[in-house]
């Protein structure tokens, strides 16, 4: 499957996050492949994170590739190294683009500290 769609969807099957319940508003994500555009609309409400393919104005907008936003969805690219390497463009509330660190995966070979430190332990 698609890194993308499949990081787009996976957000309408995420439970309520406590560290967003305070954050709402829409990011807009405009994703070019050649002489398309994918435009997906993120919703962030108390808590809760849902994700369309609908075209309409939101609080922040992003544009970029749509291979780069590939690298985010897939946890092999950091959002906000990405905008600091001008791969992508924000307009509107960054805070709101900022958030998107805490959905997208870690790396794919970054291991749980927590295992990291138990497994020390015991050697």
């Amino acid at each position: 499957m698609d890194p993308t769609v499949e990081f787009f969807e996976g957000l309408n099957h995420r439970p309520p996050d406590p560290l967003l319940s305070r954050i709402r508003g829409t990011v807009r994500f405009e994703l070019e492949q050649g002489n398309e555009v994918d435009v997906w609309l993120l919703v962030l409400s108390a808590g809760s994170v849902s994700a369309t393919q609908t075209d309409r104005a939101a609080d922040c907008t992003v544009r970029t590739a749509r291979g780069v936003f590939n690298e985010i969805a897939s946890g092999r690219a950091n959002p906000f190294a990405s905008l600091l390497r001008n791969r992508l463009t924000v307009e509107g509330k960054l805070s709101l683009y900022s958030r998107l660190n805490h959905l997208v995966p870690g790396p794919p070979d970054a291991h749980e500290p927590r295992h990291w430190v138990r497994d020390r332990e015991r050697r």
